[in-house]
C-alpha cells in the first residue's frame, strides 16, 4: 500500500510561497485603507467647502471651529450647520486666515488630510 502525504520540502516550499504573496500584498492592502481613509476625510471636508461659501454669502466671512464629538467640541456645526453623517470618531477644524481658511481632518487611526480653500493647496 503506497504512503500518502506530503514530505516537509512541499510543506516548506509551500509556506514559503504563501510567505512571498503575503509580503507582496500586505502593504499594498494597507495603502488601499490610507486611501479609502483618506478620501473619507476629503469628502468631508469638501462638504464643509460648501457650507463654509455658504456661511460666507451669507454673513461675508468665513467661519471657524471644530468638530470633535468626543472632546464635546462642535462649533463648527454650530456656526455653519455642518456636521458629519454619522459619529465615526473624526475630528475636524477649521482656522481662519489669509483671506480664506484651513480645514485639518483626522480619523481614529491618526490619518490626517489638511487642505486650504479658496486655493484648495494642500497643507
Amino acid at each position: 500500500m503506497p504512503v500518502r502525504g506530503f514530505t516537509l520540502i512541499e510543506l516548506m516550499i509551500v509556506v514559503a510561497i504563501l510567505a512571498i504573496v503575503a509580503a507582496i500584498a500586505l502593504p499594498a492592502y494597507n495603502g488601499y485603507i490610507d486611501a479609502s481613509r483618506r478620501g473619507a476625510l476629503m469628502s468631508s471636508i469638501s462638504t464643509i467647502e460648501v457650507f463654509e461659501e455658504d456661511f460666507r454669502l451669507r454673513t461675508g466671512a468665513y467661519a471657524a471651529g471644530n468638530w470633535d464629538v468626543a472632546g464635546g467640541d462642535t462649533t463648527i456645526s454650530d456656526a455653519i450647520g455642518w456636521q458629519p453623517d454619522g459619529d465615526d470618531g473624526n475630528v475636524y477644524a477649521v482656522v481662519l486666515g489669509g483671506g480664506g481658511y484651513q480645514v485639518t481632518g483626522t480619523d481614529e487611526s491618526g490619518t490626517v488630510v489638511c487642505v486650504q480653500f479658496p486655493a484648495k493647496e494642500p497643507c
